[in-house]
């Protein structure tokens, strides 16, 4: 305890315009107040689509999967709540995608076999959201609200290397060194948020948090075979949802480091260059750790 008041009044000295309030924690979510922090995100992540030979499904042509796709980002979050119940919250982050492969099957048709290909894959990732918001219910102990938002998603895959592992002789018919590179994708997703969000203390010092969107998504996707047909822009819409939740220790009034988990999930179909139907279905899930701080 004389560590935690020495610690109280030496943040008090520091700030002396900013309250730092030695009251039971619980008491805190139902006040106004700024919280922010950072975080670093460990994920894992697949991009799988079917390109069809025209803007139907009835002719499915090849089949590209990108899978295994590790993630490491950090970013900062924020949320501000105004004493009357409204709030605004959200979070921006990037980083890095490595580990990952590449599945390419090309379908057989008259005079070409099925065809099959590994390459791995690596590549970057961006994101962001900021939501607006009403809390219906503030208690002490529990708060309970509505938000809608905007969010914006971005990841850019490039594949190296090419291995059949079909019977195909014309595609990649020798292995080709993971060195080169042999396709880009590049996927960015605007998205619509509408969700709802809760607090619930779990005990003086442990607080559960949990998001759930449902999500419209804008979709600008290019995909980039750099030794065949080249460059290939796309663009569709689709839907989706966003969950985050999260469980955090709270020393002070002030002062929180959590663990939580994350799933975004999205199905979007897009035309491309070639009026060809692309369908797509994206997950990004992990674990993610946070320290924050909060003032009321």
């Amino acid at each position: 305890m004389r560590a935690k008041h020495f610690l109280l009044a030496l943040m008090a000295a520091c700030a002396p315009g900013i309250s730092y309030a030695e009251d039971t924690i619980g008491q805190t979510l139902d006040r106004s107040g700024l919280e922010f922090g950072g975080r670093y995100w460990y994920s894992t992540g697949r991009i799988g689509y079917n390109y069809y030979g025209d803007t139907t499904t009835t002719f499915l042509v090849s089949k590209l999967t990108y899978d295994q796709l590790t993630g490491n980002a950090g970013e900062f979050y924020f949320r501000g709540d105004a004493k009357w119940g409204f709030f605004v919250k959200g979070f921006v982050g990037a980083g890095g995608i490595s580990g990952g492969r590449l599945t390419d099957e090309d379908l057989p048709f008259p005079g070409f076999p099925y065809s099959a290909t590994t390459s791995t894959a690596s590549g970057t990732l961006s994101y962001g959201t900021v939501d607006l918001g009403y809390s219906v219910i503030r208690q002490p102990g529990f708060r309970f609200g509505g938000f809608v938002g905007y969010g914006r998603w971005n990841e850019a895959i490039t594949a190296s290397g090419c291995t059949q592992i079909a019977a195909n002789p014309l595609v990649c018919p020798v292995p080709v060194p993971t060195s080169i590179a042999v396709v880009k994708e590049t996927d960015n997703w605007d998205l619509l948020r509408v969700g709802v969000t809760a607090d619930v203390m779990l005990g003086e010092h442990v607080k559960l948090t949990a998001d759930a969107a449902y999500v419209r998504a804008s979709q600008k996707a290019t995909d980039d075979h750099f030794f065949t047909f080249g460059i290939d822009p796309a663009s569709g819409t689709g839907q989706g949802f966003q969950i985050d939740a999260i469980v955090s220790y709270q020393f002070t009034s002030a002062f929180n480091i959590g663990i939580g988990g994350r799933w975004w999930h999205l199905d979007t179909n897009a035309i491309d260059a070639f009026q060809q139907l692309e369908t797509y279905h994206t997950d990004r899930y992990g674990v993610f750790v946070q320290g924050g701080l909060k003032f009321n």
